[in-house]
């Protein structure tokens, strides 16, 4: 069937006759394609991309498959997290993850939801990756995410991952961090969001 035209005998042959020239940003994206088989075709038994031509990370200088963090906007939101969480220890910065992506911040839970932390790697029941999204992560002059964008956010979706999306324009409306917190707080923990404490 078609689904043995992924990868095929054929292409791996041309791959292999380029050695070890081949551009980075194009060995991303064959990563990419091939987590994709594997995360949305869990049924797929073609050929495989060898280990060799996989990448070990999507964020790089510059063509990338993912959008570098803005550093403003992610101090700001760095900074409501740790009054949120009470400190610093509770949450990773730009983690990278076994599938190559890189994520802004991660946040572990317990089976209860109290939070762990963030060196902690027993009995972890859910990971939280906050895609904190500047300006350059999406479209021009719209709120629509950029492709390679929305399609991280369904690999670490289809990952496990609970994907808390913090857009630029919804956070820098806030006025202070009393705002700030309320926002993080009702975006991270609805399920348990209260004002006061």
């Amino acid at each position: 069937g078609k689904d043995k035209l992924i990868f095929s005998p054929y292409f791996l042959q041309q791959l292999q006759a380029q050695g070890t020239g081949i551009d980075k940003f194009v060995l991303s994206q064959l990563t990419q394609l091939f987590l994709t088989v594997k995360l949305e075709c869990p049924f797929y038994e073609g050929s495989k991309l060898l280990p060799k031509y996989q990448v070990k990370k999507f964020l790089m200088l510059g063509r990338s498959l993912e959008t570098p963090v803005d550093p403003h906007l992610y101090n700001r939101v760095q900074s409501g997290l740790i009054n949120l969480l009470g400190a610093r220890m509770y949450f990773a910065s730009k983690v990278l993850t076994p599938y190559c992506y890189t994520l802004d911040v991660e946040i572990k839970l317990d089976e209860e939801g109290f939070v762990l932390p963030a060196t902690h790697h027993e009995e972890i029941f859910k990971r939280i990756a906050l895609c904190i999204d500047g300006p350059k992560r999406f479209c021009a002059n719209s709120h629509n995410l950029l492709g390679k964008e929305a399609i991280k956010q369904r690999h670490l979706q289809l990952l496990g991952y609970e994907v808390v999306q913090i857009p630029y324009f919804k956070f820098e409306v806030l006025q202070n961090s009393d705002d700030i917190i309320a926002y993080l707080h009702k975006k991270i923990f609805p399920h348990s969001f209260r004002l006061t404490w």
